[in-house]
Parts: C-alpha cells; sequence; structure tokens
C-alpha cells in the first residue's frame, strides 16, 4: 500500500470526524425546535427508525438510478445522491444527542454540549475498520433518514393538533 493511499484513507477518516459533529451542531444552533424534535423521534426506538429509514434508501435509489440511467446525468445524480446522504446524516445528529444525553445526563442545560460528545461517541465507533465503516455508517445515514422522517410526521400531528384546539 503506498503511502498516498494510506494518507488519503487517514484524510477520509479525519474529514468524518470533524465534518459530522460540525453538522449535528449546526443543525442545533440554527434550528434547535427541529434538532429537539429529531431527539425525541431517536427516543422511539432503532428498529422502527431502520424500517423507516429504508423507505427514502429505496426511493433515493431508484431516483439516483434513473437520473444516472434514463437522463445519463451523472452530475445530477451525484448531487442528488449527496444531498441525500446529507439529509440522512444530518438526522443522526438526534441520535447523537439521545447518546450525549444519556451518557452525560448533568449537562442537561447545555444540550449542544450533550450533541458535540455524543457525536464524538458515535463517529468514533463509526472509526472501527470495516465494521465501522461498511456498517455503522450507512446504517447511520438509514437511522438518520428515519428519524428525518418521524420528525416530520410528528411535527405535521402537532400543527394539527394546535389548528383543533
Amino acid at each position: 500500500m503506498l503511502f498516498s493511499t494510506v494518507l488519503m484513507w487517514l484524510l477520509i477518516a479525519v474529514g468524518f470526524v470533524i465534518a459530522l459533529p460540525a453538522l449535528w451542531l449546526l443543525s442545533q444552533a440554527l434550528w434547535p425546535a427541529s434538532a429537539g424534535r429529531a431527539r425525541d423521534a431517536a427516543a422511539g426506538g432503532m428498529f422502527r427508525l431502520f424500517l423507516i429509514g429504508l423507505v427514502p434508501v429505496f426511493l433515493g435509489g431508484l431516483l439516483v438510478t434513473f437520473l444516472a440511467k434514463a437522463l445519463h446525468n451523472g452530475f445530477l445524480a451525484a448531487l442528488v445522491a449527496g444531498i441525500l446522504l446529507t439529509w440522512g446524516f444530518l438526522g443522526a445528529g438526534g441520535i447523537a444527542t439521545l447518546v450525549g444525553e444519556r451518557l452525560w445526563p448533568h449537562l442537561a442545560t447545555e444540550p449542544w454540549r450533550q450533541t458535540q460528545r455524543g457525536g464524538l461517541v458515535l463517529v468514533c465507533c463509526a472509526l472501527l475498520p470495516m465494521v465501522g465503516w461498511l456498517v455503522l455508517l450507512p446504517l447511520l445515514a438509514i437511522l438518520g433518514w428515519g428519524v428525518n422522517l418521524r420528525s416530520v410526521v410528528s411535527r405535521n400531528r402537532a400543527v394539527a393538533g394546535t389548528t383543533e384546539a
């Protein structure tokens, strides 16, 4: 293995370690209500979130395949795939907050610290060779899609409940 190959994989790992917790903290700072709904959705059970998250995986895979093959537009397919991955990893911020809340309950007054520390725990677990890269990172994205879909449904229920009252 060449030094450049080792360096490439190291820099990709460092990029994930920096980018994912930063994405989750940005979400916590810009959209605190949405981040709170994502945390509540993540507390509802991971297996259910996984099943819900398979819907965007299937539909997104069909969309990316259609864009790449039928329209012969690889750039647009890569752009859509990147947006879908970002959306999935953004939803995983609710899981990071939940992990941080369970490990550091004394930081309840500072939810951003719980997100930061829980995010670092998740990302460090994803650094585990092979299992972390091939199982945990895709699983984190699928769970993030489930968190996002569930939080959108809970927000719509809350809005419908306030308009009826």
